[in-house]
């Protein structure tokens, strides 16, 4: 399954990038458009997560109440770490294995890059809603496009860097 998933999403990518070639190197290209998959995916599980599945009041823990969106912030963002890191490993910045241990390091590096992202989306969301009164799922678009580019930068300088 994984041999034909890898071929379906590189073909996938290799149909469509003579559009985008003018503008933009593969990678970049490659880091959007999976990125967009697995972004897709946490915007999804955010927004299926809020506005259906957890309570609008939120969750009470002893006298500390957690907004239902922060945790539909966490549990959306820890459930696409491993899609994430597949995606971008295998087709945004194309690693050559080269064992456990470089793959360990980079799964390091890039769970300290998400998490910075997750902290930067968590306060950017929080601001939006708070400070503008904006819907939660509405600024999370938003956020979401703001950390991405910063992370894409990281990635590629940080987590993937070529030796």
């Amino acid at each position: 399954m994984k041999l034909s998933l890898s071929r379906g999403i590189e073909g996938f990518l290799q149909f469509f990038y003579p559009i985008f070639k003018k503008w933009l190197a593969y990678d970049v290209y490659a880091y959007l458009a999976v990125g967009a998959i697995n972004t897709a995916l946490n915007i999804f599980l955010f927004a299926v997560l809020y506005e259906f599945i957890l309570p609008k009041s939120g969750l009470d823990i002893g006298s500390y109440n957690i907004a239902s969106y922060t945790l539909a912030l966490i549990i959306s963002f820890f459930a696409t770490i491993p899609t994430g890191f597949w995606l971008s490993k295998n087709f945004a910045f194309k690693s050559v294995d080269v064992g456990k241990k470089k793959t360990g390091k980079q799964l390091f590096k890039y769970v300290l890059v998400v998490s910075q992202g997750l902290g930067s989306d968590y306060l950017i969301l929080k601001g939006l809603i708070v400070f503008f009164s904006m819907e939660p799922t509405v600024a999370k678009i938003i956020s979401t496009v703001i950390v991405l580019t910063v992370n894409f930068l990281l990635q590629k300088y940080f987590t993937f860097k070529k030796s």
